[in-house]
């Protein structure tokens, strides 16, 4: 009599054991594709940080040879400024026209000094590019393995759910068969009492 239930019984927990396996591999799947664009992005940033700092790199030579630019027109300049002076007479060891060949190699000085300091500028900011890279590499990295821990650590407990969710469905419907597979006795006074008519 109670063959049906006991099938129902173990139809509803083979079930529920299936559900359970597919949500394992479902987590399991979630974690790799979590760890993996962790990862993924992890190394995007790296390569840019890399590229940053190539850039930074360039900046600083690149200013190297604008500032050696500068110098060298600059003295051309004071040169020909200086052999003008002499040509014409005038004395380039004192007076107003040294006065202006020194205030003419400041000059210099200060655009090449400012050269210097836009070149390491920009190169700090590529710097700070790199910097920014990492940290966000950093971060996708362990946002990535934190996503793969949460799918994990929630999988016992789902799965724990799922089983006894079926086990609990499988006992309600054995219940149910078992119920109508017993036959009414019926009330035994009311028996009693037809048999008396």
């Amino acid at each position: 009599m109670c063959g049906p239930a006991a099938v129902a019984l173990g139809v509803m927990v083979a079930a529920s054991v299936m559900q359970a396996s597919a949500q394992h591999q479902q987590a399991k799947a979630q974690a790799g594709a979590a760890r993996a664009a962790g990862e993924y992005n992890a190394q995007v940033a790296a390569l840019e940080a890399q590229n940053q700092r190539s850039l930074a790199q360039a900046e600083i030579e690149k200013g190297i040879e604008e500032r050696n630019r500068v110098l060298r027109a600059g003295m051309a300049k004071q040169g020909e400024m200086a052999a003008g002076m002499g040509a014409s007479g005038f004395s380039l060891d004192q007076g107003t026209n040294l006065s202006l060949l020194g205030q003419s190699a400041e000059e210099i000085q200060h655009d090449a000094s400012m050269v210097t300091q836009s070149s390491k500028m920009a190169a700090w900011e590529r710097m700070a590019g790199a910097t920014r890279a990492e940290n966000e590499g950093a971060f996708a990295l362990f946002s990535g393995q934190n996503q793969a821990k949460q799918a994990k650590a929630g999988l016992g407990l789902s799965m724990a759910g799922t089983v006894l969710g079926g086990l609990g469905q499988g006992l309600g419907a054995y219940y149910a068969i078992a119920q109508s597979s017993t036959p009414a006795t019926g009330n035994p006074h009311e028996s009693a009492h037809m048999k008396g008519r």
